[in-house]
């Protein structure tokens, strides 16, 4: 992976110098007047991070960005900072991460700025002291998201008629996952507050890794004969928990809900191993990232309610810019959404 990423960034290298000194013309892109900003997730070659790309090279169009979207497909730290470092070299005015860990990319962010590069973090933060960046650009309030997830839980059961008490398991994705950490805090006070007869297994980590999280969901339906509720809080780890759960045939007495794509979850809802679950738009997250960048890029992102191409009502706070509140999908709207 680093041998393949150091090739890469030595082509962009020539190829720009060779532009420079031939005159050569290039791609709408690379024609475009606009500042050159790097855009990375958290891996490359999942829906969710595929989606948020739409969003992301749509404002660039309309902005007249040149955007380079790109990343590690293995969700690993250290090649997301040697991705930031080359990106760095080669000169971009901004870059935005979506980092795996918040500790092992701060000191490469702290390094492009030291450079002159403008830094932001989206989807998941850095630590913002170590980093420098910027602003974090979230999807929604992480106390919504946590709390909202335990409500649609135990929303969802009680609709059935049946007590809350029992064991429940949370499906990450991980370890080092800031936002997904995060939520988990909510959740667990949350819990504590308001539905206290809930208790938690240990929750599992199976990184972005679909098959790794159905086999360890697979492994906790069998070993708890009990279990009343799972939670897979990530894009890649709800389709695995709900694929485990209606393989197991326990679709009828494990709840299932969290975080993911309609499109990943259309037919697990329409075949009722799902009822509902939550997320946001990832598009629109895409977008609004890029609206940020370019805005920081140009000294004008103001704190307050914004209007940024065709979002309305951002939430700009100083070092955070929220998208909206977390949304619900059910088996009536999974097909208005075609992300």
């Amino acid at each position: 992976m680093r041998r393949n990423i150091r090739t890469r960034a030595c082509v962009q290298i020539i190829a720009i110098a060779c532009c420079t000194l031939l005159g050569c013309g290039g791609s709408q892109e690379n024609a475009s007047s606009g500042p050159r900003i790097g855009m990375m997730p958290k891996l490359m070659g999942i829906g969710y991070f595929e989606a948020t790309r739409e969003g992301a090279e749509e404002a660039a169009r309309e902005l007249g960005i040149e955007l380079t979207y790109d990343g590690p497909h293995l969700d690993r730290s250290e090649d997301q900072a040697q991705q930031v470092s080359e990106w760095t070299t080669l000169g971009f005015d901004v870059i935005a991460v979506a980092p795996v860990d918040p500790e092992g990319i701060s000191e490469a962010l702290r390094d492009a700025q030291r450079a002159g590069v403008t830094t932001l973090t989206w989807d998941t933060d850095a630590n913002a002291d170590k980093s420098g960046r910027s602003v974090f650009v979230n999807q929604a309030p992480n106390e919504a998201i946590g709390y909202k997830l335990v409500d649609v839980m135990a929303e969802g059961i009680q609709a059935k008629g049946e007590s809350l008490a029992g064991n429940y398991l949370i499906v990450s994705g991980s370890a080092t996952a800031s936002n997904q950490n995060t939520w988990m805090e909510f959740m667990k006070q949350r819990i504590a507050e308001k539905y206290p007869e809930m208790k938690l297994l240990p929750h599992l980590t199976p990184n972005e890794d679909r098959q790794r999280a159905q086999e360890q969901t697979a492994e906790a339906l069998a070993a708890h004969a009990e279990l009343k509720g799972i939670w897979g809080i990530t894009s890649v780890s709800l389709p695995a928990a709900a694929k485990a759960t209606r393989d197991a045939k326990r679709a009828a007495q494990v709840y299932v809900t969290g975080l993911s794509l309609p499109s990943e979850m259309r037919e697990y809802v329409k075949d009722g191993t799902v009822e509902q679950f939550v997320l946001w738009n990832p598009v629109d997250l895409g977008y609004l990232t890029i609206q940020v960048a370019h805005r920081l890029h140009g000294g004008n992102l103001k704190n307050g309610p914004q209007t940024m191409g065709r979002l309305t009502n951002v939430e700009v706070r100083t070092g955070e810019v929220i998208l909206g509140p977390p949304m619900i999908f059910n088996r009536d709207n999974i097909d208005d959404h075609r992300f």
